[in-house]
């Protein structure tokens, strides 16, 4: 009993230290849990408020995480979705529920266990970077276009003059008369075309002012020449104002509302909607206005071109009108765009600070 008492001692010590190292362990397994659960809701917080989106896939493609479970609200124009096996990647093309075009820079990273899917809205970028291709351009075709009109501009005020010349010593012989009006007509043609040229050629220096909007587009809509028959909706907010110089922006007006009119030409039940939004870009208040109309439509490849200067798809057009308007948005900072459908319409996106 002697030599028991002290074993039984010494194995009710080593099960109380047993018991406590269990009882430590299982308060730090317990602790590490919560700071797990910790850890799992800031870093899940952290993911949902990211400015994009995120997709965790497992090997077979399963999905394991995403901070947009409600998906994407609109479809992809060129494959399968983000989170879909086989979808491309680089630079998405993006059409949401209401119709606007929108860019994202897909990423695709492997994880060991599968992969991580990134969407990154790279609209903004992306449309700044078209218009600072296409201004480069247009200044480069600009500078060659005001080289011509210069050396045009000479001869053709010789025409000109020598044309009212004949136009008046024939008064009492009409048929060649009319000849003569005829080559008058068609100077001063090339001569309201020089003088479009060399105004798509200068620099702009906006004269900027508080602008309405509201109230700016219906003065366009009284002297653009819209029919009764053109629905005209204006859906832009009272408080909406523009910084910009009311001439240019004048120009710019007449010339989308006359293409406008002339693409609703012969259309069922025609109409114009007018909206505007206010945005932050970089911390500055804009207002983004848009032109939408149910005309033709244009395609993407006339799309592509269609603010070069001379290219028209009116035949009367001299092709400058967008270019110049281009060159108005460009000097003001701001921004100018278009989505067209062929038979379904074209939208006309223009931003620009907001003067309040």
């Amino acid at each position: 009993m002697a030599t028991g008492a002290p074993e039984s001692k010494q194995l009710l010590e080593a099960f109380e230290a047993f018991t406590l190292a269990s009882e430590q362990l299982q308060q730090r397994y317990e602790a590490l849990q919560d700071q797990l659960g910790r850890l799992r809701n800031e870093l899940e917080t952290v993911i949902e408020a990211v400015p994009f989106a995120l997709w965790v896939l497992g090997n077979e493609g399963e999905l394991r995480f995403t901070n947009r479970p409600q998906g994407m609200e609109g479809r992809f124009q060129d494959g399968l979705p983000p989170w879909a096996p086989g979808a491309p990647t680089g630079l998405r093309h993006f059409k949401d529920i209401e119709g606007r075009e929108r860019y994202f820079e897909q990423e695709s990273r492997p994880t060991g266990v599968g992969h991580i899917i990134t969407l990154r809205d790279v609209t903004e970028a992306h449309l700044r970077a078209q218009q600072d291709t296409r201004e480069e351009r247009l200044q480069a075709m600009g500078l060659m276009a005001a080289e011509l009109a210069h050396e045009i501009r000479n001869p053709l005020g010789s025409l000109a003059l020598f044309a009212g010349m004949l136009v008046e010593d024939l008064g009492a012989q009409p048929p060649q008369l009319e000849l003569a009006q005829r080559i008058q007509e068609g100077v001063q043609r090339l001569n309201t075309l020089v003088t479009n040229t060399l105004t798509f050629s200068r620099d702009l220096v906006p004269k900027t002012e508080p602008l309405l909007l509201g109230l700016f587009w219906e003065e366009v809509r009284a002297v653009s020449g819209l029919t009764e028959g053109i629905a005209w909706d204006n859906r832009i907010p009272a408080e909406a104002l523009w910084n910009a110089d009311t001439n240019l922006m004048r120009q710019v007006a007449v010339n989308l509302l006359q293409n406008a009119i002339r693409a609703l030409e012969d259309r069922p039940d025609p109409r114009l909607t007018l909206s505007a939004a206010q945005e932050q870009i970089d911390g500055k208040a804009h207002w983004h206005f848009i032109l939408q109309d149910n005309g033709c439509g244009v395609s993407p490849e006339t799309l592509s071109r269609i603010f070069d200067p001379f290219f028209s798809t009116f035949g009367a057009g001299t092709g400058l009108g967008l270019a110049v308007s281009h060159r108005i948005l460009v000097a003001h900072g701001g921004l100018l765009y278009l989505e067209s459908q062929v038979d379904e319409g074209t939208k006309v996106h223009i931003r620009l600070p907001s003067a309040g």
